[in-house]
Order: structure tokens, then C-alpha cells, then sequence
């Protein structure tokens, strides 16, 4: 892949080389030098959470530690501040974008509070907590002024850490969030828009620097067909290729479900390829609105079959239809969403499980490449999916592929949704919202299997130490499909210019499919009910 990339890149460089030498012959002047403009846009807000039962994976409560503070009961405030400064010359951008995330109060366990870089204490001078969340070139790459001004369809490309753009009308589904690359944006009329991306997720280098490093990249090329101003298609294809079975950064990768081992780079340079295929359609038509997406995913994934049994080869066969449909009427609006992905059985299995399965299995699962960590069904869901307090949705412990935000399937279950979702506008500035939604996996779960959640400690009559696994090991066949309800109430008051205040309680009614064993053998624990509320004070420019 990488002697392509410096092909293509050799023959960027040619075609820029002959632009500059052909210009000046065609009678073209340089262009005067444009005045630099530079915007600074950003947001602060104030957010604190009150919740119950939302940290534990079995939604129970977690176990009390001896000498320490137990339960999964919480109240806490943080806040977060981004900055994103743009420099302007002509039709050249650069973009740099920073995000501070702090707590407050001096957290012991960061893991325990995600995305909070630190806590302020009574002190509050803090050093060196600065993300950089963006960092790009945006430039006109054809079309007139551009670095190929004699190709007539104008195409901006940008370069490096950026946002994910162009190939997702719903957050979360397939490619969102930001990453490190290059985009190429080509409008070839004026009602069609492509969108060309490569992303770079693991950088190899070569075997002597970096000796087991890892070369993984994702490849999505979309574009967006608007028959009418209320008829847009958009069809989607993707590739991603990654080093190693697994590399076991989610959602980043491909996830150790269903018994199926982490495998590093180096373990007989197995390797994971997966094509995504469909696209989206928006179309509106008077007060309606509707919005289907359907995906398909097929390929491979090399397994460790020397040490942990089953196939060196699985094949990938997944899919996932997401519907929304809408209407609106004066100050009300009223949308129904609905959600079926693929999944396996608990007797199907990647690799062998001792006693349930002999691995070889077919990956029924489907998987994005980025949801941007918690994003899919952001605004629909305040306990799985990132809401009013985007920082703490429902944790699960390290089982990331359970998270309804992070990934449409529940483990390699497959997951239902239905939803419905109101807003109302007292005013324009007061608009109270209404959301709940039901979920089941596509195949029943084994709620006596175990969700694993402490490496390296021992479970009773295991020979060594667990295994860290990103969802439940089974210990049979399923039994149970119901994940639960929940329902959300809040409002959103903007009270004056670009400053709103958000306030919103949920309550998720756990279901028996939520059930499971803490460690292999063990007692399975019932699953209880999540409460949450949060309050956000947000200021924007």
C-alpha cells in the first residue's frame, strides 16, 4: 500500500510541477498576495451528572473493595473547552483545533472519568493537558486558483488530523468522529458531490525502526446525488485493512467477540480486510421526512488457530438497516427510528470456546470503522449514546462493543432498536424533548456466559490469568434477547445569544439479555435499573 500511495503522490507531484511550468506560457500572472484572515471559533461548558448503576457491566453495583469506597452511585461536574483557530490566505486554510477536558476534583482513576484529561483540585493550575484535536491543511486542489487550475471540476483536498466528513448522514454508522489523512471533495455538477478519504490508523514505517509495528488504513469513497432539494442519495463503499486478527483498539479495528483472541502484528502476519458497501437516501416531501441507511460488510479475518484452535480464515458476512422516518407540524416534531443488525449465535464462535464451540464461525457482527466513540444514536439515547453529558455515557467496564454508542451490535449478538423522539417549542428559545427507546439483540445471549472485566486476576478453576475480553466468553447457548427500555425527558433553554441551558433525566429498565457472570464459572447477576440525570450550561462564538 504504501508503494501506491508514493505512485499516486509521484504523480501529484508531476501534474503540480507542470501546472507552475505551463502557466506562466498560457499568459497567466501570479496572483496577488491575499490579506490573512484569521477567525477563532470554540465552545465552553459547565456539565454535572447525577447517576445510578451506570459504571458496573452488570449494572449492579460494583463489588465492595475492602477499605475503599464501593457502589455505583455518583454525582459529579466537569467541564470542557474547545478552540479552534482558522488562518485564512486566499482560498489556503489552516486549521487547528485544541479541547481541554477536566473534571473537578482530583480524580484517583482517570479510566473512571473517559475523556477527562485531569482534576482540578483546590489548586487549579494544571500543565501540559492540551489535546490537539485537529490539525489541517484544507486547499483547492483543481478548478481555477488551485494547484491544477487546468482541471475544470474544482476539488478541495485536506491534509492530516481532521474531521470525518461526507460519508455519513447519521453519526456514528460507519465512518464519523476525526482521524489522520487526506480528503478530496470534487463537485462534478451541481448537484453531485464526491467525497474521496484515506485514513491512516496504524503507521508501520518499516521493520528495522519500528520492528512489529503495524500497518493499518481504511479507504471510503462516497457521493452525494441531489435529484431535488429534497432528494439526496448518497451511495458509500469502503475498505479496510488491518494488521494483525486484532489489534484490539475499538473502535478502531475489529473487536475480540465471540471467543475470538487478540492477535498481535506479529503472529504470522494475520490480517483483517473488510469492505463496506451501501449508502444512505434523505428525502422529504411536504411535513415528512424519511432517511433509510442500509450497509453490508463482507470479507476476511485471520485467526490464531496455532494456539487457540479453529480456522486460519473466517469470512465476514454482516449488515445493518437504520430507518428514520419524521413529521413535523408547526412547533412540534415527531421522528420514529428502528434498527436491525446482524449478529451471532452464542454457540458460533470465531475461535474455539472450550465445551461451546470449535471456532470458524463466519463474523456475522457488523462493525464501523471509527463511531467516534460514543456517537451512534447520539441524541437518542442519554445512558448508552452521547447526550447532555457526552463524557459519561453507560461504561460496561472494557466491554466497548456493548455500548450502543460505540457500536451497533450488543457484543456479536446483533442488536433491534425502535424509538420514538418528540420536541416541542414552547418558544423558539424553550423546547422541551422526549425520547424512549427499546432494544434487542438479533440473537438470543447467553446470559450465563462472562463478561470478564479484570486481566491478569485469576477466576475460580482457571489454570492462569483471564483473558480481557471485549464482551461475553459463552458458556453455552443463548436464552435471552430483551436489552431493556429507556426513556428520557428533558429541555433546552437559550436563554440569550449563543448561550443554552440543557437539562435531562433517563432511565433505562434493564432487561435479562443484560444479565451475566462477573469471571468464567461464576454466579451470573442480575441486571438492575440505570438512572441518570444532567445539567449543561454552554456557551458558543
Amino acid at each position: 500500500m504504501r508503494e501506491s500511495l508514493g505512485k499516486i503522490a509521484c504523480a501529484l507531484l508531476a501534474l503540480a510541477v507542470l501546472a507552475v511550468w505551463c502557466g506562466p506560457a498560457a499568459g497567466q500572472t501570479t496572483a496577488a498576495a491575499a490579506s490573512p484572515k484569521v477567525t477563532v471559533n470554540g465552545l465552553i461548558d459547565f456539565v454535572t451528572t447525577l447517576y445510578h448503576n451506570l459504571s458496573d457491566p452488570d449494572i449492579t453495583g460494583s463489588p465492595q473493595i475492602p477499605g475503599l469506597r464501593g457502589g455505583d452511585n455518583g454525582w459529579y461536574s466537569r467541564e470542557r473547552g474547545i478552540f479552534t483557530v482558522t488562518g485564512e490566505v486566499g482560498a489556503v486554510k489552516g486549521v487547528v483545533s485544541l479541547e481541554l477536558d477536566f473534571a473537578n476534583g482530583r480524580i484517583a482513576n482517570l479510566s473512571a472519568a473517559p475523556s477527562n484529561n485531569l482534576g482540578f483540585d483546590v489548586e487549579t493550575d494544571e500543565k501540559s493537558q492540551i489535546e490537539v484535536k485537529w490539525l489541517y491543511l484544507e486547499t483547492p486542489i483543481t478548478g481555477p486558483g488551485s494547484l491544477l487550475p487546468f482541471v475544470p471540476m474544482p476539488t478541495i483536498g485536506r491534509f492530516g488530523a481532521q474531521p470525518a466528513r461526507g460519508h455519513d448522514f447519521k453519526p456514528g454508522i460507519h465512518f464519523t468522529g476525526d482521524f489522520a489523512g487526506v480528503t478530496f471533495e470534487t463537485g462534478w455538477a451541481p448537484n453531485i458531490r464526491s467525497i474521496l478519504t484515506y485514513a491512516q490508523v496504524d503507521e508501520a514505517l518499516d521493520g528495522v525502526i519500528n520492528p512489529g509495528g503495524s500497518e493499518d488504513f481504511a479507504v471510503l469513497g462516497s457521493v452525494a446525488v441531489s435529484f431535488s432539494k429534497d432528494l439526496t442519495v448518497k451511495p458509500t463503499y469502503s475498505y479496510a485493512r488491518y494488521d494483525g486478527g486484532n489489534n484490539a483498539l475499538a473502535p478502531f479495528g475489529t473487536e475480540p467477540k465471540g471467543g475470538f483472541a487478540p492477535a498481535s502484528p506479529t503472529q504470522a502476519n494475520k490480517a483483517t480486510v473488510r469492505h463496506t458497501l451501501g449508502g444512505d437516501l434523505r428525502w422529504t416531501f411536504g411535513p415528512w421526512s424519511l432517511a433509510p441507511t442500509f450497509l453490508y460488510q463482507f470479507g476476511e479475518q485471520e485467526t490464531i488457530a496455532a494456539t487457540s484452535g479453529g480456522a486460519n480464515e473466517v469470512d465476514i458476512n454482516a449488515w445493518i438497516v437504520d430507518v428514520i422516518g419524521g413529521f413535523r407540524s408547526g412547533p412540534l416534531t415527531i421522528e420514529v427510528r428502528g434498527v436491525y443488525t446482524s449478529g451471532n449465535k452464542a454457540t458460533e464462535c470465531v475461535q474455539t470456546v472450550a465445551g461451546v464451540c470449535a471456532g470458524g464461525s463466519d463474523i456475522n457482527y457488523y462493525q464501523p470503522i471509527n463511531a467516534g466513540t460514543i456517537i451512534y444514536f447520539a441524541g437518542w439515547s442519554e445512558i448508552e449514546s452521547a447526550g447532555v453529558d457526552y463524557q459519561l455515557p453507560f461504561q460496561g467496564g472494557a466491554a466497548t462493543g456493548m455500548k450502543l454508542g460505540a457500536n451497533p451490535s450488543y457484543d456479536k449478538y446483533g442488536r433491534i432498536v425502535a424509538a420514538v423522539a418528540a420536541d416541542y417549542a414552547f418558544t423558539p428559545a424553550f423546547i422541551a424533548h422526549f425520547v424512549t427507546l427499546a432494544q434487542w439483540t438479533a440473537e438470543k445471549v447467553d446470559t450465563d456466559g462472562a463478561l470478564i472485566i479484570n486481566p491478569g486476576v485469576v477466576g475460580p478453576g482457571a489454570a492462569g490469568p483471564v483473558v480481557q475480553t471485549n464482551g461475553i466468553t459463552p458458556s453455552g447457548g443463548g436464552d435471552e434477547r430483551y436489552l431493556g427500555t429507556e426513556v428520557n425527558g428533558g429541555f433546552t433553554y437559550r436563554f440569550t445569544a449563543n448561550a443554552a441551558f440543557d437539562l435531562i433525566g433517563a432511565y433505562l429498565f434493564a432487561g435479562p439479555a443484560r444479565d451475566s457472570a462477573r469471571v468464567p464459572g461464576g454466579l451470573k447477576k442480575d441486571a438492575n435499573d440505570i438512572y441518570k440525570v444532567s445539567a449543561r450550561m454552554r456557551v458558543t462564538w
